[in-house]
């Protein structure tokens, strides 16, 4: 019991024993209690508040800490003449080392060159820790350090403005970040002008609009903190939905169809090839019918391209990738064997 609780307790027992006494009539009483109500819960209230101005101007401290923090990857050297036509996603990758800026003397990539044109696809395959991610880190700018070049269409993506770069990448990492709000505001997120007719047609594209028109409010559904309500597949293909409404030159999916079965990831898969005939994919996947129809498919060993080619010529090498493909068509599915 909290104190004010027993000192408004012990003030009626008071109160009901002066009134016993006749030093009080039960009207003075009540009116007294009245007063008494109408004075201790504003007390609670205060000291609440005063609670929640603690912890708020704790969290504004660390917010202003963090907004404060200079950005490592700036566009001190940016060509700001360039536009979105300038970038259609003819990448090119001439990387002969990369290492983390913490870990500068262990290199994590190594010699990696690939082209790819419009309409092409690149998958990329490798055990764990591989580089496969890290290949994509470059490409979206999370480091600027290393030694060679990335060309987009022909100019350094150094050079290209951060925002602008980005605004042409869809990127689909295994465990998007998902709004505590509904099905359709979620998938609408990089879309601003998209209208309910886009939300459902890019959900049709991830193989998520039956199910979400079996949910009692559809595209009105709440998906919970983080799409808590939903299963991994559910999630992984609204993000991929996601990435289908933004429509940019260049889409990325890091082991983003992990979560969901062979066929669904057939039929997605299919839907984007019709989809994006004219732009670049790149898929990073443990599991091998993801890249299967990639043009090209690179084999990663630490941070290196052992194997390069498309399916078939692959197979027919006879190494690891081809190695892989019989134990996953046999049921076995750790790639990190």
């Amino acid at each position: 019991m909290f104190p004010e609780t027993r000192h408004f307790s012990v003030g009626v027992v008071h109160g009901g024993l002066l009134v016993n006494h006749h030093v009080l009539s039960i009207g003075q009483l009540v009116s007294f209690i009245a007063y008494i109500s109408n004075m201790v819960w504003p007390m609670f209230a205060i000291g609440y508040l005063f609670n929640i101005l603690e912890r708020g101007s704790a969290s504004y401290d660390r917010v202003k800490k963090l907004l404060q923090e200079k950005p490592l990857i700036t566009d001190a050297h940016a060509d700001n003449t360039l536009s979105a036509e300038d970038l259609q996603g003819d990448l090119d990758y001439q990387i002969k080392s990369f290492a983390y800026p913490d870990e500068k003397d262990i290199p994590v990539l190594k010699n990696i060159d690939f082209k790819l044109r419009p309409g092409q696809t690149l998958g990329l395959v490798g055990r764990v820790g591989a580089g496969k991610t890290t290949i994509i880190e470059l490409l979206l700018r999370e480091f600027d350090q290393y030694d060679g070049q990335i060309t987009l269409n022909g100019k350094d993506i150094r050079t290209i403005p951060l925002k602008l770069l980005l605004s042409q990448i869809s990127y689909v990492p295994q465990n998007n970040f998902l709004f505590s709000t509904s099905i359709g505001r979620n998938i609408a997120f990089s879309s601003e002008d998209a209208d309910q007719e886009d939300i459902a047609l890019a959900a049709q594209k991830s193989d998520l609009h039956e199910d979400v028109l079996k949910m009692p409010k559809g595209y009105q559904t709440l998906v919970g903190e983080n799409g808590l309500s939903l299963s991994g597949g559910q999630r992984q293909r609204m993000s991929i939905a996601r990435a289908v409404l933004k429509d940019t030159h260049i889409l990325i999916l890091d082991d983003a169809l992990s979560a969901v079965d062979a066929k669904t990831e057939t039929e997605i898969l299919s839907a984007l090839r019709k989809e994006r005939e004219n732009k670049t994919t790149m898929i990073a996947a443990h599991r091998l019918t993801s890249v299967m129809d990639a043009d090209l498919i690179l084999v990663l060993k630490n941070g290196q391209i052992v194997e390069r080619g498309n399916h078939q010529q692959l197979l027919a090498e006879n190494g690891w990738y081809a190695e892989m493909w019989r134990r996953q068509e046999n049921g076995g599915e750790d790639i990190n064997e």
